[in-house]
């Protein structure tokens, strides 16, 4: 046998480590937090692209003005509106 040999024996031979048995438990929590934030920021990117889409869509389209009804449905007497004559 070679030196190289010899001590390849000594290594195999030697205890294992008792982090080395932890160590796929977490690499896999390390895997899935990863996960977890790579969906989160998918999820806020779609967000934010929905609604700058909704806003530049809304900005297109032509509204027409805004006009109060003559007459508030379900509207007490009693409002404060109302009392103050607006």
């Amino acid at each position: 046998m070679t030196d190289l040999d010899q001590m390849l024996d000594a290594v195999r031979t030697m205890p294992t480590d008792v982090r080395l048995e932890q160590l796929d438990d977490a690499v896999l929590r390390g895997v899935a937090v990863r996960r977890d934030r790579i969906a989160a920021r998918r999820s806020l990117a779609l967000a934010g692209l929905l609604a700058i889409g909704v806003g530049w869509a809304g900005s297109i389209v032509p509204a027409a003005p805004a006009q109060a009804s003559p007459v508030s449905i379900g509207m007490s007497d009693y409002a404060p509106s109302r009392l103050l004559g607006q």
